[in-house]
């Protein structure tokens, strides 16, 4: 996992030089495989062991640093604030979501945002996933990519206009069920699989990728951001059977922090 070190610092204040951090890491026991770059600049290039899915975030990193060498933690703080027009509360009256496999799916939320203008991120968003080794897109799934970065925790967005009934449904998938994914594939799934999908058929292969069918397109106006908890054995085996290997499924594989869906 690549963790830029000016990204890090916005968490915990570093004292320390990154080369003298990167031994204090290691001997921690994440061990820091190569520095890029110098200064402000500089990316660590962590050895993230299986169980340490705490780390896999620069929050978690963050989270180490801290306990390392006793400097004090900055947690980012945001509000989500909502404009509850009274179109807004129809259209959220009209989103439904259900969970069918309590075992696969702990928990899942939703929420709809609306006037949604997709085009590129910010530049120094950009700068930030890149150095990390995630190609930017769009500003919807940037921000998406940004958060799993900084909390860890994967997200998805959904085109709200193309979900079937406005519907979520967390369910097996149906044996022979297909679906084509975001990378333009398609795979033909069994019933170990879990799926995230709407009135009429799979939307997304869940905790490894989304779906084509409803994905975010450059005339996206109405956006529904998931975050959600899935078990970490379905998604591994789903991963592995498919072939497919997402920053999602990672962590999912790994563990995610189950108090941070909401958060």
């Amino acid at each position: 996992m690549k963790i830029p070190l000016e990204w890090l610092k916005e968490s915990v204040t570093v004292r320390l030089s990154p080369t003298a951090l990167a031994e204090r890491l290691t001997m921690a026991g994440l061990t820091v495989e190569a520095l890029h770059g110098s200064g402000a600049e500089t990316v660590f290039d962590l050895d993230v062991t299986p169980n340490r899915a705490d780390c896999l975030s620069i929050i978690g990193v963050a989270r180490e640093v801290s306990a390392i060498t006793g400097h004090r933690l900055k947690l980012p703080k945001h509000t989500a604030h909502s404009t509850q027009h009274t179109s807004s509360r129809q259209r959220q009256s009209r989103l439904t979501i259900r969970i069918d496999d309590r075992k696969g799916c702990q928990r899942y939320i939703g929420r709809l945002i609306e006037g949604v203008r997709v085009g590129p991120s910010p530049a120094w968003m950009q700068k930030r996933l890149a150095a990390c080794g995630i190609r930017p897109i769009n500003n919807v799934v940037d921000i998406t990519n940004y958060v799993l970065l900084e909390y860890g925790q994967p997200l998805h967005a959904f085109d709200f206009s193309r979900l079937a009934g406005g519907a979520i449904l967390v369910r097996r998938a149906r044996q022979d069920e297909s679906i084509q994914t975001l990378d333009g594939l398609t795979h033909t799934l069994s019933t170990h699989m879990l799926v995230i999908a709407d009135a009429k058929q799979a939307v997304a292969v869940a905790g490894v990728m989304g779906g084509q069918a409803s994905g975010v397109t450059d005339t996206t106006t109405t956006v529904l951001l998931e975050s959600a908890q899935f078990d970490s054995v379905t998604v591994r085996r789903t991963a592995r059977a498919l072939g497919l290997v997402s920053e999602s499924s990672y962590r999912f594989e790994r563990g995610i922090d189950p108090v941070g869906v909401e958060a």
